[in-house]
């Protein structure tokens, strides 16, 4: 008895550590980190549920306090989510993505530091650092500006940066349905008008 008791109290411990035996939220980083400053932005995050794939909110406040319940009727799971999460620009390792690609260390890879660019005797400012000389990502610190070189990138930050899709869901218009196809109605054919004169113009 006393080593199916121990079995419990560590199945309970292992259950309390992993969110009560809950599945975790899925959460969708997408998008590139920019490398040049030609890049845009467009890195952004979607959560959703585990089990339906409804999208879904981070401890969601309710009436009664935070809830992380699926909010589809047909789903009700409920979800854990974790407290922070690898960083996709960096790989976790912290260091700014736009350094290692380019294989520059702080310094912008264009013009190699110099901040201008000598050509036919003329020396214009870089077009990528615009004459600062360093990475225009990570202004010369080296580190990821997405986690800010932590290499992870808190829940809180998670739940933010999904604001924005959960707000784009939102307010997108529910699915059209699909018209009934109305029978098409036979229009009289036209009577071609008959030729006047039987027989043929002689030349």
């Amino acid at each position: 008895m006393k080593l199916k008791h121990a079995a419990v109290l560590l199945a309970t411990a292992f259950l309390a550590a992993c969110g009560g035996g809950m599945p975790e939220g899925e959460v969708r980083f997408i998008g590139f980190a920019p490398v040049t400053s030609k890049d845009k932005d467009v890195r952004g995050v979607q959560t959703f549920c585990p089990n339906c794939k409804e999208a879904m909110t981070i401890d969601q406040e309710g009436d009664k306090g935070v809830k992380n319940r699926c909010e589809n009727k047909k789903c009700k799971t409920k979800v854990a989510w974790a407290n922070d999460y690898k960083c996709p620009s960096c790989q976790g390792s912290g260091r700014c993505a736009a350094c290692t690609a380019m294989e520059q260390n702080g310094d912008c890879y264009n013009c190699r530091g110099q901040g201008v660019l000598i050509y036919a005797g003329q020396s214009p400012n870089c077009p990528n650092c615009k004459g600062s000389k360093q990475c225009p990502i990570c202004k010369g610190k080296k580190n990821c500006d997405y986690c800010e070189g932590s290499g992870k990138i808190p829940k809180e930050t998670v739940k933010a940066k999904a604001a924005k899709f959960m707000n784009r869901e939102a307010e997108l218009p529910p699915p059209d349905e699909p018209k009934k196809e109305e029978p098409k109605k036979e229009e009289p054919k036209k009577e071609e008008p008959k030729k006047e004169g039987g027989s043929e113009e002689k030349k």
